[in-house]
């Protein structure tokens, strides 16, 4: 069985963490080529149009679900292979810090039933908040970094083995779900 992240940007942390443990960093970059050859609106040093279209592609990449199931870790730094792999092979100097990337929802986050970390810094400050609402009951999350305006963030208080929580770039929409998560005993960075 595979499966397809709604979120182009929470899709490309979960192909960042499977690159060459289950997908090949060259059948990627395979996809990315065959948007074609550069054109005059392509290369160094910003995204052109075979920026959209190769994201759209891996987009497109169906991750197993067992795999998924195993990741343990998703970070979304500006640094991370799947965003060098796909501005190397484009051409494009972002430093991985382009908006194309960022993670706008976190719908179908249960599929990673053993993720015990989630850092949203890098990619986390989007034009819209973010809604936390998919992390409800999450079995394994024990450490998160949220970033930029986040609700339903009662929601957190459902993580059962939630045990540090950075909020220090984030904003959250009640902002006494961390004295609430403190006094059980979760470290909160503000």
């Amino acid at each position: 069985m595979t499966l397809i992240f709604p979120d182009l940007g929470l899709h490309l942390g979960v192909l960042d963490a499977l690159l060459d443990d289950g997908i090949a960093a060259d059948d990627l970059k395979a996809l990315i080529e065959s948007t074609g050859p550069d054109g005059p609106e392509d290369g160094y040093p910003g995204p052109g149009p075979r920026l959209k279209a190769s994201l759209e592609l891996l987009h497109a990449v169906a991750v197993p679900s067992a795999e998924a199931a195993a990741i343990t870790h998703l970070q979304f730094d500006g640094g991370s292979d799947i965003y060098m792999l796909i501005e190397q092979t484009l051409d494009i100097d972002t430093g991985g810090e382009s908006d194309d990337y960022n993670v706008t929802s976190l719908e179908g986050i249960h599929a990673l039933s053993s993720l015990q970390s989630l850092d949203l810094d890098g990619h986390g400050y989007r034009r819209g908040p973010l809604d936390l609402t998919p992390l409800t009951g999450h079995p394994t999350l024990s450490e998160l970094t949220l970033t930029g305006e986040c609700t339903a963030a009662a929601v957190l208080e459902s993580l059962p083995a939630l045990h540090t929580l950075d909020v220090s770039l984030a904003h959250l929409d009640d902002p006494d779900v961390l004295t609430r998560l403190e006094a059980r005993g979760t470290t909160v960075n503000r």
